[in-house]
C-alpha cells in the first residue's frame, strides 16, 4: 500500500500489512478492516510513538502469530496497535496504570520491559483482563514490585510464580475466571493484601487457617468453584473476612472455551 505525501487524509483502507515501511505511517493511519503484521524485523517506529520501538515485532505475542496469511485473525494489527499506544501513553504521561485488557495477548510483550524500565516502579494498577495469558513470568512481577491492584481476570491461568511472594504493597487481586484448581497460597503471605477474586475457578479446597492469619484481608469471592463441604463448615467460625461463595449444591459454572 502506498501513503500519499500530501496531507490529505485517506478516507478508508479495506486492508494494510504492517511492515518496515508502512510502520512510519501507523499513527495516521485511517480505519482499516484488517490489518496484517509482517515477520520481517522493523527497523524503525513513528517518531509520535517513541516507547513503541522496543515492542515489534508484537505479532510473536498475538495467536497465530507465527507469519501473515491472507486473512490471518483481522483485529490482530489493530491489537498491536493498541498496546503500542497504551504503553506509549503510559509512559509519555507518567501514569501510575497500564491497562491492556482485550489485547489478544498469550504473553506479556518482553519489549515492554525496556520501554517501561525507568517509570515500572511508579505503576501501581495493571490491567490485563480478558487476554489469552496461561502465564504470569517471575520477570513480570519483579519488574512491577511496586504494584498495588492487578486484574488478570478471563485467562487461562493456572498457577502463579513464587515472586508473588515479594508484592508487599499488593492490596487486590482478581484472578476470576481462570483455570486455577488450587488455591495460590502465595497470596496467604502478602500482609497488605485486602481483596482476592477467586471466582469461576476449579477451586475444591482453601487453606482457612493461613487466610484467617491475614490481617488486613476484607473479602475473598470464591463463588462459582466447586468447594468442598469442609471448607464451608470449617471456614465460617474462623474468619473475620466476608466469604463469598455459591449457595450449596450450586454447580461451578462451566470452563471458557
Amino acid at each position: 500500500m502506498r501513503f500519499p505525501r500530501s496531507p490529505s487524509p485517506i478516507k478508508t483502507v479495506s486492508c494494510v500489512t504492517l511492515t518496515a515501511r508502512t510502520l512510519p505511517h501507523l499513527c495516521s493511519l485511517p480505519p482499516v478492516n484488517c490489518m496484517h503484521i509482517s515477520p520481517q524485523p522493523v527497523a524503525r517506529t513513528p517518531e509520535r510513538l517513541p516507547a513503541a520501538r522496543s515492542l515489534f515485532p508484537l505479532w510473536k505475542c498475538f495467536p497465530g502469530g507465527t507469519g501473515c496469511s491472507a486473512c490471518m485473525e483481522k483485529k490482530m494489527g489493530e491489537a498491536v496497535a493498541r498496546v503500542a499506544r497504551k504503553v506509549n501513553e503510559t509512559v509519555e504521561n507518567g501514569a501510575d496504570s497500564l491497562d491492556l485488557a482485550d489485547c489478544k495477548l498469550m504473553m506479556f510483550p518482553i519489549g515492554i520491559y525496556k520501554v517501561m524500565r525507568n517509570v515500572a516502579e511508579g505503576i501501581h494498577l495493571i490491567t490485563l483482563a480478558n487476554n489469552e495469558l496461561k502465564s504470569v513470568t517471575s520477570k513480570f512481577i519483579t519488574t512491577f514490585s511496586q504494584m498495588r491492584e492487578l486484574n488478570l481476570e478471563g485467562n487461562y491461568l493456572h498457577r502463579l510464580p513464587e515472586e508473588m511472594r515479594t508484592l508487599l504493597h499488593l492490596k487486590v487481586i482478581n484472578l476470576s475466571r481462570n483455570k486455577f484448581r488450587h488455591f495460590p497460597e502465595q497470596l496467604t503471605t502478602l500482609k497488605a493484601l485486602e481483596t482476592i477474586n477467586l471466582e469461576e475457578n476449579e477451586i475444591t479446597d482453601v487453606p482457612v487457617e493461613k487466610l484467617s492469619s491475614m490481617e488486613s484481608l476484607q473479602s475473598v469471592n470464591l463463588k462459582s468453584n466447586p468447594l468442598n463441604e469442609e471448607v464451608r463448615v470449617i471456614a465460617r467460625p474462623l474468619i473475620k473476612f466476608d466469604l463469598l461463595v455459591s449457595p450449596k449444591g450450586a454447580h461451578a459454572a462451566p470452563p471458557q472455551a
